[in-house]
C-alpha cells in the first residue's frame, strides 16, 4: 500500500510538469492560453508541492522550473504569473535551492537578450525574479548590478505596467539583499531611481520608487555618494505636494527613514577604501531633523495635502528611530517637543511607545504644559495629546495626578476659549481614568465658580474680561466633570450633581448685577444646565422635570428690533448665551423628552419646547440679526446651528408646524457659492465650533470651519421639513433649487449641487421611515427623478453627486408604487443601450442596485434577468476605475434578488474570473468588490454549498490554517480598516472552525495587537476574539490559558536590546569578494512583531486588566464537566489519557495566581482576583482531598493561608469599597464551605476581619462615591454575617464535630448581634420597598434603612445587589427568630435570637410572600450580573436549588420558621395570614421547580404541628390544609404506571400523610366526619399500590391507621356530630376493602419478598380495623359482619398453598395473640386474640398436619416454626386449667407431626418443650396431657429423646423468666388502638413450683 501511494503521488507530480509542457507546446500552435485551466493548474501544482516530500520534488526539479519559466515567458495574466511565480520559490524551499543561481541567471538572461516582445512576458520574468530576490537575496548579490541595468532598460518602455514591474524587480531586490553586494550595484539602482523611478509619469511607478528609497534608508544607504542622503531627502520633501496619495504616502516615509539614517551614522554603510584602506567616517546629517521635518511644517506650502504628507514622515521617522535604531521610549519623548501636530504626538510616537515610556512623556508634557511661552495651539495639541495618553494608560499614579490636576487648573482659566475646553476635556478624561479624583475637584470647583461669579459682578474693564474667562473655564471644567459621571464606575455623591444645577440655575435665573457680565454668566448656567441634563439618569431627572422645563422662557418678548437695539455692544455675549441655552434645551430633549415623551404628556412638556424655539426663531427673523455686521454674524451663524439642530432632535415635524415657513426661509438661503482618514478629512479652523464638553469629542479640535457647519445643519433641517410640506411649496424650493443649478458657475455649481443633494437624501429617507408614499403621477416626484437623472448624465458630475444621484432614485422608488419602481428600472435598463461613456454606465448600474434594495428583491423578481445581463454587459465593456461602480451594483442587486439570482450565478461567476484574471484590472479595490459580490453569491446558494455538498466539493476551500496565515501579518497593518477586517475574519473563524482556531495558537497574536491597538472597534472586536477562544479551548487546553493569562497580568518590564544586538545587525557578506563589498550591511526591515516581540515591552494596564478578566472566566469556560472539578476522576481520565489537560490538576497554580493577583500592586484587578478565589471556592469547595493521609479533609484547605491574606488585604480599612464588599463575599465562603475545617484560628481570624466594620458601622461612609457604593459595601458585610450565622446553626444540628463549629461562630458573631439584627430588618425593609415602589419614589414618610435609597437612580442601582443578598438575609432572620414580646433571655454560648415585634413580623411575612408571588421578578433578568453569594444545603429543609429559584426556596422556608407556635397570636400569625398562606400555596406556578412541594408540604406540616386548637375549628383552613397535601396524593394515584416506586415525590407524599394523620387526631367530630371516609378512601388506595415499601409503606400504615383510630372513638365529645352507627359503617367498609386487597395481593402470580411484606402490613391494619369497630346495639350486626369477613379472610390465606402467605398470616396472628398477653387489664385485644384463635387455631394445627413428606423449603420450615409458637402463646392467652391442657393436647400432637416429617425440627421442639417445663404451672399441665397421650405419640416423643433433652437443658439452665416467647416482626410496630375495654377474665393464682425430683419420678 505505502509504495501504491507513493507511486501515485509521484505520477501525479509528473502529470502536473508534462501538462505544463503540453500546455507550453500548445501555445506555439494556438497562440492562446485559457487563463483558468493555468490558473488551476498551478494551484494544483502548488498543494503538491506543499505535500510531497524533499527526495520527490528533486526528481523533477529543474524539469518543472523550466515548465513553469517558460509559461511565464509566453505572457500569461497576473493571477497566473502570481502562481507561477509562487511555485518556482516552493520547489527550491521544499528541493534544492541550489538552482536559485542558475534560475536567476536565466531570468536575467532572458530580459537582457529580448528587447521587443509581449509586455506580459517581461512582466513575468520581472515578477519571478523579483520573487527569488524576496527569499533569496543575499545568495545571488551579485546578480544586483544586472539586475540595475536590466531596470533601467525596463524603465524605458512605454507600457506603464512594465515601468511598474520594473520598478517592483528592484524594489524586491533591494529588500531581499537587505544592504549586502556591491555598491557599485547599489550606486546603479539609485541611479535608476533618481533618474527614472521618481520622475516617470505613472503614480505608481513614482510610489515604488519610494518605497526603493525607503528601503535604501533602512539598509544604510549603500551605494550614497556624498550628497546622495541630502538630495534624496529633497527630493522626498518635493513629492510631497503630488497630487495622488499613494505617491505622498510613499515618500513621506521615505523622508522619515532618510532622516533617521541622517541622525544615526553608525547605521550608514561605507565604501572600503582602496587598497584597504579604511573606510571614510560616516557623518550626522546636521540639522536634518530641522531642515526636512520641522521648517517646512512652519515655512513651506501652506495647503493641506503637504501638511499631512509631513505628518506622515514624521510617523515615520519617529518608527525607525524606534524600530531600526532601537531607540528607547525616553529618547523617543525628547522630540516631542519640536513638533507641533497632534498626529505627530499620538501616532509616531505614544503609540510606539510602552508603558514606561507613555508616563514619562506624559511627565514631560505636564511640565511642557507649565510653560509661560507656549501659544494657543501648542496647548491645545499638549492638552490633547495628554488626554489620549490618559486613555491609552488606563490608569495614573498619584503624582502624575497632582502635577497635571494643577496644569489643568491653571489652564482652565486661560486668556484662549479654546486651551479652556481642551483643559476641561482633559480633566473629563482625567476623572474617568481616576474616579476618585472627580469628587473633590467638584467641589473645589463650585466653590470656586461662585467666588468667581462674585468677583465677576464688582469687577471692570481687563479685569472682568480676566473674571469672565475663569468664569467659563471653570463653568467648562464642571460640566466636563459632570460629563464624566455616566463613565465612573463607583459615580458621584449625589450632591454634587445637585450643586451644580443649582449654580448653574441661579447663574441663568439671577437678576442683573453687572450689564456687562449677565449674558456671560448665563451662558456659563446653560453650560452647566446641559452637562446635568446629559449626564444624569434619566429617573434622576425626572424628579426635577418641572423644575428643569421651567427655566426656558421666551428669550425676547414684544418689540424684538428695539429689544436687540437695546443691547448695543452686549449683543454677541447676549446670543452666545442664547445659543447656550438653545444647546441645552437640545441636550435635554435628546436624553430624556425622547424618552418619556407619552401621548398624555406631550402637551405639558413638549410646548414650553416649542414656545421657546418659536421666540428663537422670531429673534433670528429680525431685521437687526438678519443684517448683522462681520464681528457679530459668527455669533449669529452659532445661533442659526443650534436652533436648527433642537428642531431637528424633536421627534415629529408636524408638531412645529407653524414654524415651517420660517425654517425653510432659513434652509434655503445658503444656495450659494478612522484617524489617519479624519486628519486627511480635517478642514477647520478657527472659527470652527469649539467641542462640547458633555459629548463625544471629534479626533481633532474644531474639525469643521462655521461656514461649513452651518450650512450642513440648514440642509439637514431642510430635509426634514421637506417631506411634510404640500406639494404647493415642495415645488417652490425644487424652484429655489434648479435656479441655483442654473445661475451658478463653476464653484458655486458643485456647492449648489451637494447642498441639493444633501436636503434631498435627508428629505427621502425621512419619508422613507415615516412610510410616506408618493403618487407616481405626481409632479414632485418628477421633477426630484429629472434632476437627479440629470446629475448622473452630466458628464462633469463629481462622484459624490453621481453617488448621491443613484441613492435618491433608488429611495423614490421605494417611495412610489411597485408599479412606478419598475417603469424607472426598465427606464435605465433602456439607456444602458444608448450610454457611450463608461462613467454614466457605472452610475446606471449603480442605481439599477439601488433600487432593488430599496424595493427589495421579490416586488422586482422579475426584472432581475434583465439587470443582471444589463450590469454583466457593462463590467466586460468598462474602463479602469469604473468597475468598482458596476460590481457595487451588481453586489446590490444579488443581496436583494435572493434567489432570483441563482439561475445567473454561473455566468456571474465567469464574469468575476474574467475580471480577476484580467491583465487591466489588477487594483485592490476591485478586488474588494469581488469580494463582496462572491460573498452574496455564498449567501444567496445558502444550504447548497453547505459543507459536504456536490457544489462545495467543486470548490477550492481553504482550511483555517490558510487563513490564519494570511490574517496574522495584515494585525499590525497601518491601516485601521485592515486590522479590523483581519480580526472581524478571525472572530469569524473561531465561531465556525474552533477546534481548528485553537489549534493555531494565535493567542498572544492577539494580545500583543490588544496591546498596541488605540481604535476602540478594533478593540472590542479583539476582545470578543479572545473570549471566543478562551470559551472554545478552555475545556481542552486549560493549562494553556492559565499560562497566557499569567504572562499577561504578571508581566514585568525588561530592558530593552542593546544596539548591538538589534534587529537588523551586521551579517557575512555571501558570494562577493573584497573589492566589491562594504562594511556595515544590514539586513531589511524587521517585522514589527518581531521588533515588539525582542523588546518585551510591559502590557498596557487596559490589557492586564483584560488579562485578569480572562483569567476569572476559566473555571466557568472549562464547563460543567465533572472532569474538571473532582480530583479523583481527573486522575483515573489522566491514566487513561495521558495528555489530558484537566482544571483540578492546575488547581495549585491558579490558586497561586489568583491570589497574586487579588493582593498585587495593581489594585483595579485586585476585585477580580478575589472574585476569581471565590468562584474557585465555589466549584472546588467540596472536593475531598485524594491524598489518604489527609482522608476527611477538603482539597482546598491546603491554601487556607492564601485564602486568609487575600481576605486580610481585601477587608483593609484603606481599601477600595469593590474590594471590600468582595472581601466579604469571600470571607463567608472560606466559613460556609469547609475550607476553614475545624481550625479555631482560621475561623476566629476570618471573622474578626469581617466584623471589624461593624465596630464603626455608622462611621462606614464614602462621601467621595455615589450614595449606592456605602449601601453596596454595607449590604454585602451584612450578607456575609448572615450567610455565618444560618451556616453556624446548621452546625449545630449536624452532630458533635460540627457543633463545635458553630458554637465558635456565635460566640463570634454575639459581640454584633444587636447591630446585625436590626440592620438585617432594617434592610428587608429596604429592599420590600424596593420592591414594591420601584416604578416611582418611595413613600414621603419612610426613612431608608440605606442612605440614599430614596432616589430611584440609586434605588435600580442598588436592586441587583439587594436581590442577591436578601436571601441569606432574610433566612439569617428568621431562622430564629421569636416574638420581641416573649422573647427569653439566651444564655452566653447561644446567639440571641432576633426579636420581631408585630410591624417586623408583618415585614417579613409581606417580603415573604412577595418573593413568592415573583413580585422580585423584574429584577431576576439581571441577577445573573451579580456574583451570588455562597448557598449552603441542609440549612433549615433539604438541598437548596441552584439559580433564582432558591430566594423563592428560602422564602418559604422562612415562613415555615414563622409558623412557629410562639407567632400565633391576632396581633402577628392570625387565622387570616395562615389562610392566605395556604392559598397562595395552591398557586400551581409553583410546582415548576422540583423541590418545589417538598417545601410547600413542610410548611404545611409546621402549621398543623403549631397551629392553636381553636384555629383548627376553621373549616376554611382546614379545607386548604387537605387540598395541598391530598393534592400530591392525587398526582400519585392518577400516574399512569399505579406504583409507588416509580413515582419521584414518595418523600412529599409521606409527609403529606403525617401531616393528615396529626391533622385528622386534633379535628372536632364535625370535621372529622366529613374528612375520614373521604381521607380513608385514599389510604386504601394508597395501600393497594404496587411496589409499596420502606418508608413509604410505614407512612401509609400509620395513615390508615390513625384514621382508623379517630373513627373508633366513641366517647360523648366524638360522637356528637359523627355518629357511631357512621363511624361503624366506615370501618366495617375499610375491612371489606382490606380484606379484598389482601386476598388480591396473594393471589398475584409472582410473590416477592416486598409483595410478601405487603400482604403482612394489610393483614395487620385487617385485624386492628376489625377490632376496632364499635360495639354497641345498634351496631353489633355490622361489628358481627366485619369481624366474620377479617375472619375469612385470614383463613383463606391459611388455606392457600404458599408457605409465605401462611407465613404472613400466622405472623399476623401471633403479633394479635401477644397483644392479648399483655394487655392489663384484659380487654378488646385479648378477647379478639381468643376470638381469632378459637375461630382458626384448626387452621393453624392444619399447617404442620398438610406439610408433605421430604425436603422442606424455608418457607414451609419457617411457616411450622411459627404455628407452633403460636400454639404456645395461645396456651398463655387462654383461661382455665381444662382449656390450657387441650391446647397443650393440640401443641405436643403438632410438635410431633412435625418432627416426624423432618428431623429439623427436633431443636425447636426441645426448645418449645423447654420452655413449658420451666414454668411449674406448665410443667403440671404437660406431665398431665403427656400421659393422655397415646402410646405411639408419647414413644415417638422419647424417641426423638425430646423429653430428656428438655429436662437436660432446663436443669442446666438458671431459672427463666416468664413472659412471651420473642417473636420476629417484619415490620415496625403499629400505634396502639384503644377500644372500649371488655371486662378482664380471672387471673389463675401462681401454681407453686415442681422439682426436678417429681420430674425424674414421672419419667
Amino acid at each position: 500500500m505505502g509504495k501504491s501511494g507513493a507511486s501515485s503521488e509521484l505520477a501525479k507530480l509528473d502529470v502536473l510538469v508534462a501538462q505544463l509542457e503540453s500546455m507550453a507546446a500548445s501555445f506555439k500552435l494556438q497562440q492562446h492560453l485559457d487563463p483558468l485551466i493555468c490558473f488551476d493548474l498551478l494551484a494544483d501544482l502548488i498543494w503538491t508541492i506543499d505535500d510531497e516530500s524533499p527526495d520527490r520534488i528533486l526528481a523533477c526539479q529543474r524539469k518543472c522550473e523550466d515548465a513553469l519559466q517558460n509559461l511565464l515567458l509566453l505572457g500569461v495574466r497576473p493571477p497566473v504569473r502570481h502562481l507561477a511565480a509562487s511555485a518556482v520559490l516552493e520547489l527550491m524551499i521544499k528541493g534544492d535551492s541550489i538552482s536559485i543561481y542558475s534560475r536567476a541567471s536565466s531570468l536575467q538572461g532572458w530580459l537582457t537578450d529580448n528587447k521587443k516582445g509581449d509586455p506580459s512576458s517581461f512582466i513575468g520574468a520581472a515578477q519571478c525574479l523579483g520573487t527569488l530576490y524576496r527569499s533569496y537575496g543575499p545568495k545571488i548579490t551579485s546578480n544586483l548590478g544586472e539586475t540595475s541595468t536590466l531596470v533601467a532598460k525596463l524603465m524605458r518602455f512605454q507600457e506603464v505596467s512594465v515601468r511598474q514591474a520594473g520598478i517592483q524587480l528592484l524594489h524586491d531586490a533591494l529588500e531581499g539583499c537587505g544592504g549586502i553586494g556591491p555598491w557599485s550595484a547599489y550606486a546603479d539602482g539609485l541611479r535608476v531611481i533618481l533618474k527614472s523611478g521618481v520622475t516617470d509619469k505613472s503614480a505608481g511607478v513614482k510610489a515604488i520608487s519610494a518605497g526603493c528609497l525607503r528601503l535604501f534608508a533602512v539598509t544604510g544607504g549603500p551605494g550614497f555618494g556624498p550628497g546622495a542622503l541630502e538630495n534624496c531627502a529633497s527630493l522626498c520633501l518635493k513629492a510631497l505636494e503630488d497630487a495622488s496619495q499613494s505617491v505622498q504616502d510613499g515618500f513621506a516615509a521615505a523622508l522619515g527613514a532618510l532622516v533617521a539614517l541622517g541622525l544615526n551614522p553608525q547605521g550608514q554603510i561605507q565604501p572600503k577604501g582602496k587598497g584597504g584602506a579604511p573606510p571614510p567616517p560616516a557623518k550626522v546629517l546636521e540639522g536634518a531633523l530641522d531642515k526636512y521635518l520641522v521648517a517646512p511644517f512652519v515655512k513651506g506650502p501652506r495647503h493641506k495635502a503637504f501638511r499631512v504628507g509631513l505628518a506622515m514622515a514624521w510617523v515615520a521617522f519617529l518608527q525607525e528611530m524606534h524600530l531600526c535604531y532601537s531607540k528607547n521610549d525616553f529618547e523617543l519623548g525628547a522630540y516631542a517637543t519640536q513638533a507641533c501636530v497632534l498626529y505627530i504626538l499620538r501616532v509616531g510616537i505614544v503609540e510606539q511607545m510602552g508603558e514606561p515610556g507613555q508616563k514619562e512623556l506624559m511627565s514631560m508634557l505636564c511640565k511642557q504644559l507649565n510653560l509661560a511661552d507656549n501659544s494657543p495651539s501648542m496647548l491645545v495639541v499638549l492638552l490633547r495629546t495628554l488626554s489620549h495618553l490618559l486613555t491609552t494608560l488606563g490608569e495614573v499614579t498619584l503624582s502624575a495626578r497632582d502635577a497635571l490636576d494643577g496644569a489643568l487648573v491653571s489652564s482652565s482659566s486661560h486668556y484662549s476659549v479654546e486651551v479652556r475646553v481642551e483643559a476641561a476635556l482633559t480633566l473629563r478624561t482625567l476623572a474617568e481614568v481616576d474616579p476618585t479624583f472627580a469628587s473633590n475637584v467638584m467641589s473645589c470647583a463650585v466653590t470656586t465658580l461662585w467666588a468667581v461669579h462674585e468677583a465677576v459682578a464688582v469687577e471692570k474693564g481687563d479685569r472682568l474680561k480676566l473674571q469672565l474667562g475663569a468664569l467659563h473655564g471653570q463653568a467648562a471644567l464642571l460640566a466636563a466633570l459632570l460629563a464624566s459621571y455616566p463613565k465612573l464606575l463607583l459615580g458621584l455623591p449625589s450632591r454634587l450633581p445637585l450643586a451644580v444645577l443649582d449654580v448653574g440655575r441661579k447663574l441663568v435665573l439671577q437678576p442683573v448685577r453687572n450689564s456687562l457680565s449677565a449674558a456671560s454668566e448665563k451662558e456659563a448656567g446653560w453650560m452647566l444646565i446641559s452637562s446635568f441634563v446629559s449626564s444624569l439618569p434619566r429617573e434622576e431627572l425626572r424628579e426635577k422635570e418641572r423644575e428643569l422645563i421651567s427655566l426656558w422662557t421666551a428669550p425676547v418678548s414684544g418689540n424684538i428690533d428695539g429689544m436687540l437695539k437695546q443691547l448695543g455692544g452686549n449683543l454677541a455675549a447676549e446670543i452666545s448665551g442664547w445659543s447656550a441655552a438653545v444647546e441645552a434645551l437640545t441636550a435635554f430633549v435628546k436624553n430624556y423628552l425622547m424618552a418619556h415623551i407619552s401621548p398624555e404628556r406631550e402637551g405639558m412638556l413638549i410646548q414650553p419646547v416649542l414656545g421657546y424655539l418659536s421666540g428663537s426663531l422670531s429673534c433670528l427673523s429680525s431685521t437687526v440679526l438678519q443684517q448683522a455686521t462681520p464681528p457679530l454674524k459668527p455669533f449669529v451663524d452659532v445661533f442659526i446651528i443650534k436652533v436648527l439642530r433642537a428642531f431637528r432632535t424633536l421627534p415629529a415635524p408636524l408638531s412645529y408646524k407653524n414654524e415651517h415657513t420660517q425654517l425653510l426661509r432659513i434652509c434655503t438661503a445658503p444656495f450659494r457659492d478612522s484617524f489617519q482618514d479624519e486628519m486627511r478629512a480635517f478642514e477647520g479652523g478657527g472659527d470652527g465650533l469649539l467641542p462640547c464638553v458633555w459629548e463625544e469629542v471629534p479626533a481633532f479640535p474644531q474639525p469643521v470651519p462655521m461656514e461649513t457647519t452651518l450650512v450642513d445643519e440648514m440642509m439637514l433641517c431642510l430635509g426634514t421639513l421637506f417631506g411634510t410640506q404640500s406639494e404647493t411649496t415642495r415645488l417652490q424650493v425644487l424652484d429655489v433649487m434648479e435656479m441655483s443649478i442654473k445661475n451658478g458657475k463653476k464653484p458655486s455649481y458643485d456647492a449648489s449641487l451637494t447642498n441639493i443633494c444633501v436636503a434631498l437624501l435627508g428629505s427621502l429617507k425621512k419619508s422613507v421611515v415615516q412610510r410616506i408614499q408618493e403618487h407616481p403621477e405626481g409632479e414632485v416626484l418628477k421633477r426630484i427623478q429629472t434632476l437627479f437623472e440629470d446629475i448622473l448624465s452630466e458628464e462633469t458630475s463629481a462622484t459624490t453627486h453621481r453617488r448621491a444621484a443613484a441613492e435618491g432614485l433608488g429611495l423614490l422608488a421605494k417611495m412610489g408604487t411597485d408599479v412606478y419602481a419598475a417603469r424607472l428600472m426598465r427606464s435605465l435598463l433602456s439607456d444602458v443601450g444608448g450610454a457611450n461613456e463608461s462613467l454614466h454606465k457605472g452610475s446606471v448600474a449603480f442605481v439599477l442596485g439601488c433600487i432593488h434594495r430599496s424595493v427589495g428583491g421579490m416586488a422586482l423578481s422579475a426584472l432581475v434577468p434583465a439587470t443582471v445581463q444589463a450590469i454583466c454587459s457593462m463590467a466586460r465593456d468598462a474602463k479602469e476605475g469604473h468597475h468598482v461602480w458596476i460590481l457595487h451594483g451588481l453586489w446590490l442587486t444579488i443581496e436583494s434578488a435572493g434567489l432570483s439570482f441563482v439561475p445567473h450565478v454561473q455566468a456571474t461567476l465567469t464574469l468575476v474570473m474574467d475580471i480577476i484574471l484580467s491583465e487591466d484590472h489588477n487594483h485592490p479595490e476591485i478586488r474588494e468588490s469581488i469580494g463582496r459580490v462572491v460573498n452574496a453569491i455564498v449567501a444567496v446558494l445558502g444550504p447548497e454549498l453547505s459543507f459536504g455538498s456536490s457544489l462545495y466539493s467543486r470548490c477550492k476551500a481553504l482550511p483555517v490554517h490558510a487563513h490564519v496565515e494570511t490574517l496574522l501579518p495584515t494585525l499590525f497593518s497601518k491601516q485601521p480598516s485592515l486590522r479590523h477586517a483581519a480580526v472581524s475574519t478571525l472572530r469569524h473563524l473561531c465561531e465556525r472552525d474552533p477546534v481548528a482556531m485553537n489549534n493555531e495558537r494565535i493567542e498572544e497574536d492577539l494580545f500583543a495587537m490588544l496591546d498596541t491597538e488605540t481604535d476602540s472597534k478594533i478593540i472590542k472586536t479583539v476582545r470578543l476574539t479572545l473570549q471566543r477562544l478562551l470559551d472554545s479551548a478552555c475545556p481542552s487546553y486549560t493549562s494553556r490559558w492559565i499560562q497566557i493569562c499569567r504572562t499577561v497580568v504578571l508581566a514585568s518590564s525588561k530592558p530593552n536590546v542593546s544596539s548591538s544586538n538589534a534587529i537588523g545587525g551586521a551579517e557575512e557578506p555571501v558570494g562577493e569578494d573584497d573589492e566589491g563589498s562594504m562594511i556595515g550591511s544590514r539586513n531589511s526591515e524587521p517585522a514589527k512583531s518581531e521588533v515588539r516581540r525582542e523588546v518585551d515591552l510591559l502590557p498596557r494596564y487596559t490589557t492586564r486588566v483584560f488579562a485578569a478578566e480572562c483569567l476569572s472566566r476559566i473555571p466557568t469556560a472549562v464547563g460543567a464537566d465533572p472532569l474538571h472539578f473532582d480530583i479523583n476522576q481527573a486522575r483515573q481520565h489522566l491514566a487513561r489519557n495521558p495528555g489530558a489537560d484537566l482544571l483540578v490538576l492546575h488547581l495549585g497554580e491558579l490558586v497561586a495566581l489568583a491570589y497574586q493577583v487579588a493582593t498585587g500592586a495593581m489594585e483595579s484587578i485586585r476585585t477580580i482576583g478575589v472574585g476569581l478565589l471565590d468562584t474557585i471556592l465555589e466549584k472546588f469547595g467540596k472536593t475531598e482531598d485524594p491524598d489518604p493521609e489527609y482522608a476527611g479533609h477538603l482539597l482546598l484547605e491546603q491554601y487556607q493561608a492564601q485564602f486568609l491574606s487575600a481576605v486580610r488585604t481585601a477587608l483593609e480599612p484603606s481599601a477600595s469599597p469593590l474590594l471590600m464588599a468582595s472581601g466579604a463575599r469571600l470571607a463567608a465562603r472560606i466559613v460556609t464551605s469547609g475550607v476553614a475545617g475545624n481550625d479555631r484560628g482560621v475561623l476566629q481570624r476570618v471573622l474578626n476581619l469581617i466584623s471589624r466594620p461593624l465596630s464603626n458601622w455608622d462611621s462606614l461612609n464614602y462621601t467621595s462615591y455615589a450614595e449606592w457604593v456605602c449601601c453596596k459595601v454595607k449590604a454585602g458585610l451584612l450578607g456575609a454575617h448572615a450567610a455565618v450565622k444560618t451556616y453556624a446553626l446548621a452546625c449545630l444540628k449536624s452532630g458533635p464535630e460540627k457543633a463545635v463549629v458553630g458554637n465558635l461562630l456565635i460566640s463570634l458573631l454575639g459581640n454584633h448581634v444587636n447591630l446585625l439584627n436590626r440592620c438585617w430588618i432594617g434592610l428587608l425593609k429596604d429592599y420590600t420597598m424596593v420592591c414594591t415602589q420601584f416604578s416611582g419614589k418611595m413613600q414621603q414618610n419612610y426613612k431608608p434603612f440605606l442612605e440614599g435609597m430614596e432616589s430611584p437612580a440609586i434605588a435600580a442601582k442598588l436592586q441587583p445587589h439587594l436581590h442577591e443578598v436578601s436571601s441569606l438575609i432574610l433566612e439569617a432572620v428568621a431562622v430564629d427568630a421569636v416574638p420581641a414580646s416573649n422573647a427569653v433571655p439566651t444564655e452566653l454560648s447561644t446567639l440571641k435570637p432576633v426579636e420581631l415585634n408585630n410591624s417586623d413580623f408583618l415585614l417579613i411575612w409581606a417580603l415573604s410572600v412577595l418573593i413568592l408571588l415573583n413580585k422580585g421578578s423584574k429584577v431576576s433578568d439581571r441577577s445573573h450580573h451579580a456574583r451570588s453569594f455562597p448557598s449552603f444545603s441542609g440549612r433549615i429543609m433539604g438541598n437548596s436549588p441552584a439559580g433564582n429559584a432558591n430566594l423563592q426556596l428560602v422564602a418559604l422556608r422562612a415562613l415555615r420558621c414563622l409558623c412557629s407556635p410562639s407567632f400565633y397570636s391576632p396581633a402577628m400569625l392570625s387565622i387570616d395570614l395562615c389562610q392566605e398562606l395556604l392559598s397562595m400555596l395552591l398557586n400551581p406556578s409553583f410546582q415548576a421547580y422540583s423541590w418545589a412541594p417538598m417545601a410547600i408540604v413542610c410548611v404545611v406540616e409546621q402549621i398543623v404541628n403549631s397551629t392553636p386548637e381553636t384555629y383548627l375549628h376553621n373549616e376554611d383552613l382546614v379545607v386548604t390544609i387537605v387540598d395541598i397535601s391530598m393534592s400530591y396524593c392525587s398526582d400519585l394515584l392518577a400516574s399512569e404506571e399505579n406504583r409507588w416506586d416509580t413515582f419521584e415525590s414518595d418523600a412529599v407524599v409521606c409527609c403529606a400523610l403525617s401531616t393528615l394523620g396529626n391533622l385528622v387526631a386534633c379535628l372536632n367530630s364535625k370535621m372529622q366526619g366529613d374528612l375520614i371516609p373521604q381521607l380513608l378512601c385514599a389510604g386504601l388506595k394508597l395501600l393497594s399500590l404496587r411496589g409499596l415499601s420502606g418508608n413509604a409503606l410505614s407512612s401509609v400504615t400509620t395513615f390508615v391507621t390513625c384514621l382508623t383510630t379517630a373513627a373508633s372513638k366513641t366517647d360523648e365529645s366524638s360522637v356528637e356530630h359523627f355518629p357511631v352507627e357512621d363511624r361503624c359503617a366506615v370501618l366495617s367498609a375499610s375491612v371489606e376493602s382490606l380484606a379484598s386487597m389482601c386476598e388480591k395481593q396473594w393471589n398475584t402470580k409472582s410473590l416477592d419478598q416486598n409483595t410478601i411484606q405487603h400482604v403482612q402490613i394489610l393483614l395487620g391494619i385487617l385485624v386492628a380495623v376489625a377490632r376496632t369497630v364499635p360495639d354497641s346495639d345498634a351496631t353489633r350486626s355490622l361489628k358481627s359482619s366485619a369481624q366474620k369477613c377479617c375472619i375469612d379472610s385470614l383463613r383463606a390465606a391459611l388455606a392457600t398453598n404458599n408457605p409465605l402467605v401462611q407465613l404472613a398470616v400466622v405472623q399476623t396472628l401471633s403479633a394479635t395473640v401477644q397483644a392479648g398477653i399483655t394487655e392489663q387489664p384484659k380487654a378488646s385485644k385479648c378477647s379478639w386474640a381468643l376470638l381469632l384463635m378459637r375461630e382458626l387455631g384448626a387452621d393453624v394445627a392444619c399447617i404442620v398436619e398438610a406439610l408433605p413428606k421430604g425436603t422442606l423449603s424455608s418457607a414451609q420450615t419457617n411457616a411450622v416454626v411459627e404455628s407452633l409458637k403460636l400454639l404456645v402463646q395461645l396456651r398463655s392467652l387462654v383461661e382455665g386449667d381444662d382449656v390450657q391442657r387441650e391446647v397443650l393436647h393440640v401443641l405436643l400432637m403438632a410438635i410431633v407431626q412435625a418432627t416426624t416429617l423432618a428431623t429439623s425440627f427436633t431443636s425447636v421442639a426441645v426448645k418449645l418443650v423447654t420452655q413449658l417445663a420451666s414454668v411449674p404451672a406448665s410443667a403440671t399441665q404437660f406431665k398431665a396431657v403427656l400421659l393422655d397421650l397415646p402410646p405411639e405419640a408419647r414413644g415417638k416423643l422419647q424417641a426423638r429423646e425430646i423429653i430428656r433433652t428438655s429436662v437436660t437443658q432446663d436443669a442446666r439452665a438458671s431459672p427463666p423468666v416468664p413472659g412471651p416467647i420473642k417473636m420476629p416482626v417484619a415490620m415496625k410496630p403499629l400505634p396502639a388502638v384503644i377500644a372500649k375495654p371488655a371486662s378482664p377474665p380471672p387471673v389463675p393464682a401462681p401454681e407453686s413450683p415442681s422439682s426436678n425430683d417429681e420430674w425424674d419420678d414421672f419419667q
